[in-house]
């Protein structure tokens, strides 16, 4: 295969991808819009904020009670998918499957036992007790799915994995707004617990459709291969659970000083602007993690694959974050309230943020594909340290607004300490091209919130315009370039 032929491919693949899950997020956001939309309506920013607070303490104590086995099991699976060897591959998912039973009952079991802590130091009082006693089940529910979507992704059944996207977040949506509607505020708990349920009844329903032949297996063997599969996602698991931790951290910490409606507006911001980000990085998690496993050993190939990553995610994110900006008032009115337009500074600053983000995640995936966990593990800590700390001084200096400028700055200092590392560690070297390209296109999106903020509609919708024009121009020719 010539050198032009690869590269077409490659951006085909990573296109093609961002399609697939793409169409479905954007399903997912839909689904996503409609609830948020009536839920802030129908509970205010209060109900938004206890929402917010409840699910990032389920996601806190999940990403610590599950061991990674849904990320790790992945590659294991995977390659006694390809090799054809049935009884192995049967064998993995029996393993797999008992794993995510014991995490899930695990996490439950933790949530139960720490749920008046949980309700004391997130809320101040004893009155969500029960509410998180009741939630423990979702826990069970999240990792059961997690653990059959490893096993769908591994047998290479994507597009079984986008259709439990999408007929979850619909049965999800179908069940749990009834739940808002009649009993608000308090059927805050049942309707996230139908959340989670509707979306593991769907995905069990579907990826059990492939039948794979029962195997006879001890405990002990269990035991013994599901700890090999857990080790590989321990790293992981922790780096999950430190950026969760301080998440968590944060919004308790924004509860006791601006109060819930604050914490609203907060997770309404941050929903809103990691919802555009979902299709680069739903890309990269289902096909640029193993691609470029595949080449780490080669430097110079390894440094191409990272390239054209980032490459294509700047095309692809440039023109949405334009847009994102000229409209976004219009997008909050439609997502929530008037209420919310005070988070419009907070996202203008967020949004700018993500190319950073986009170039950060790229080039860190090459710790995850040499498989050096432990530096994947200390730069994330790191990278997740100094942005609560930026957090809190934002907010504390310049409110909401500062959170969003520590959000892109945070991700600056990321993005540079991250290539520094594997630059020097693994020899990675991108284009200086691409700087100029991210320097390029983070200016431009700049001045477009430069001129719509000053009232320079016309200015504003005409470097939109161009932008738009010339990333899709360049991904065409990228994607359809013939053999060089």
């Amino acid at each position: 295969m010539t050198g032009g032929e690869e590269k077409k491919n490659i951006y085909r693949t990573i296109v093609k991808a961002t399609g697939l899950f793409g169409g479905t997020q954007v399903f997912t956001i839909l689904c996503s819009i409609i609830k948020t939309k009536l839920v802030a309506i129908w509970l205010g920013a209060e109900g938004v904020g206890i929402i917010g607070l409840y699910n990032n303490t389920v996601e806190m104590i999940s990403s610590l009670t599950r061991l990674g086995i849904g990320t790790s099991s992945v590659r294991d699976l995977s390659k006694a998918f390809k090799s054809g060897d049935e009884s192995r591959f049967a064998e993995l998912v029996s393993v797999v499957r008992r794993w995510i039973w014991f995490t899930g009952l695990l996490g439950a079991v933790v949530m139960l036992t720490f749920a008046p802590l949980l309700s004391r130091y997130t809320f101040g009082d004893d009155t969500h007790i029960w509410g998180y006693v009741f939630l423990s089940c979702t826990l069970l529910f999240t990792t059961l799915t997690e653990g059959e979507r490893a096993v769908i992704q591994a047998s290479e059944r994507l597009r079984v994995l986008a259709r439990c996207s999408v007929l979850g977040s619909f049965f999800a949506l179908l069940f749990s707004l009834p739940l808002f509607y009649f009993f608000g505020i308090s059927g805050i708990v049942p309707a996230i617990i139908a959340h989670t349920f509707s979306i593991w009844v769907v995905t069990v329903s579907l990826g059990r459709k492939m039948k794979v032949k029962p195997v006879k297996m001890s405990w002990t063997e269990t035991y013994r291969q599901g700890k090999n599969i857990a080790s590989l996602g321990v790293y992981m698991t922790v780096s999950g659970f430190v950026t969760t931790l301080y998440s968590y951290l944060f919004v308790a910490w924004l509860n006791d000083r601006g109060g819930t409606g604050e914490v609203g507006f907060f997770q309404a911001g941050y929903t809103l602007v990691m919802q555009y980000v979902g299709l680069v990085f739903t890309a990269m998690s289902m096909e640029y993690y193993p691609r470029l496993s595949a080449v780490c050993e080669d430097k110079v190939l390894l440094s191409e694959h990272v390239t054209r990553q980032v490459e294509t995610s700047l095309l692809i994110l440039a023109p949405v974050i334009s847009l994102f900006l000229i409209f976004q008032n219009l997008i909050i009115h439609i997502l929530y309230t008037p209420a919310f337009l005070a988070i419009s500074g907070y996202i203008s600053w967020a949004v700018l943020g993500m190319l950073f983000r986009a170039f950060s995640w790229s080039v860190s995936f090459v710790l995850l594909a040499k498989g050096a966990g432990r530096i994947f593990l200390i730069t994330e800590i790191v990278a997740d340290s100094l942005m609560f700390v930026m957090y809190l001084v934002g907010y504390t200096h310049w409110g909401l607004q500062g959170v969003g400028v520590a959000y892109l700055l945070a991700y600056l200092f990321s993005m540079t300490g991250i290539y520094l590392v594997c630059h020097l560690k693994f020899g990675l070297h991108i284009p200086v091209r691409m700087f100029v390209s991210l320097f390029v296109y983070s200016s431009l999106c700049y001045f477009v919130w430069l001129l719509w903020s000053n009232d320079c509609l016309a200015g504003a919708y005409s470097l939109t315009a161009f932008i738009c024009l010339f990333t899709g121009f360049q991904l065409k020719k990228k994607i359809f370039r013939k053999s060089e």
